[in-house]
């Protein structure tokens, strides 16, 4: 029996930024497909910066006997993660609004 929650206890449902809506939804496509795009592509990069910060957190020694703090490395990984999270939260909201997925340069050119 399904109770709408997933495993972290979390709602189902998508997550949604009407200001973005707002903002996004009566402008001419061409308009809000370039921003799309970009979106996407600020995506991909704070995805890669994710992937480097974790690389370094796994790769870095630090301990603290009192517990107080998980370190550096750590920290850039956890605050790069939450950046990736945020810009997914505003592409896909993008992305509804627009009501397809643009080829970026890069996708043209493979």
């Amino acid at each position: 029996m399904s109770s709408g929650n997933n495993a972290d206890n979390q709602p189902d449902q998508k997550l949604v930024l009407r200001p973005i809506v707002g903002l996004a939804e009566n402008l001419p496509k061409g308009d809000l497909e370039r921003i799309t795009i970009d979106a996407i592509l600020r995506h991909r990069q704070l995805r890669d910066e994710a992937e480097e910060r974790c690389e370094q957190c796994q790769t870095a020694t630090f301990v603290d006997p009192r517990g107080k703090t998980v370190g550096p490395a750590r920290i850039a990984y956890i605050v790069a993660m939450i950046d990736v999270h945020a810009q997914q939260t505003v592409l896909s909201t993008l992305l509804d609004v627009l009501g397809y997925v643009p080829l970026t340069s890069v996708d043209k050119s493979l």
